[in-house]
């Protein structure tokens, strides 16, 4: 029988915040009393196989994020490691940081998202297996029009579209060695999957579920706290 894959997590707690009217990282802002990133660092932490949790967050900000976690069990967090510019540099400080371990797959994950599932998160590591990647998504249930300015240009077959949720995995060396090429050549992805697929990956996507919403703007707090209260969510 194999053995089980070692799984380290990325969160990345970034954002500043500014839609939400916020001064400090969006991660740090209460849900329900408690800071947005915990949720997403109790369900990931406590999943099989997860040997470490790897925080990205902004130098400046990571002493209110060492008080906000205080009174909360550190489990298996391992590092708060400073975040870069960009999404895609703190991705990369983290991968870092991981080479320690070493890991045989990683799991990164946008701590705007506090509702994520740990179901979704086990349908997306069966999935990876025999893949260079796997992430969450949720079908296009809207009518989509192509537009140019303020005139349509052309309806588009949402059957071919998915929205890209996280968590998003990956074999760990698999994925550095895409973020090293793709940042060293000036590529600029908007995630993860962006990434190995420029470096010539096979991924696939998962459906997740649509209460997996990235906390944006402040109408987004009383939606985000109804589902973590009301439907099961960490």
């Amino acid at each position: 029988m194999a053995a089980a894959p070692r799984i380290a997590v990325a969160l990345l707690g970034g954002g500043l915040g500014e839609r939400l009217g916020n001064s400090v990282p969006k991660a740090l802002f209460p849900l329900l009393g408690h800071p947005m990133i915990h949720y997403s660092l109790r369900v990931l932490g406590s999943l099989p196989g997860v040997e470490g949790v790897y925080v990205a967050f902004p130098p400046l900000h990571i002493p209110a994020l060492e008080k906000a976690l205080s009174p909360y069990p550190r489990g298996p967090l391992k590092a708060i490691v400073p975040g870069g510019a960009t999404r895609a540099e703190s991705a990369l400080n983290v991968l870092r940081a991981m080479a320690v371990s070493s890991p045989d797959v990683v799991v990164v994950h946008d701590a705007a998202r506090p509702c994520v599932t740990p179901s979704e998160v086990r349908d997306l590591l069966a999935a990876l297996p025999g893949h260079d990647g796997a992430f969450l998504a949720a079908p296009s249930v809207d009518t989509l029009w192509a537009v140019a300015g303020d005139e349509v240009a052309g309806a588009v077959d949402r059957r071919s579209l998915v929205r890209a949720l996280t968590p998003q995995a990956f074999p760990y060396a698999t994925l550095r060695a895409a973020y090293e090429s793709g940042l060293a050549e000036g590529f600029q992805g908007t995630d993860d999957v962006s990434y190995v697929r420029r470096a010539g990956g096979k991924v696939v996507w998962v459906a997740g579920e649509r209460w997996n919403l990235k906390v944006t703007y402040p109408e987004d707090i009383p939606i985000a706290e109804a589902l973590l209260g009301g439907q099961g969510c960490a």
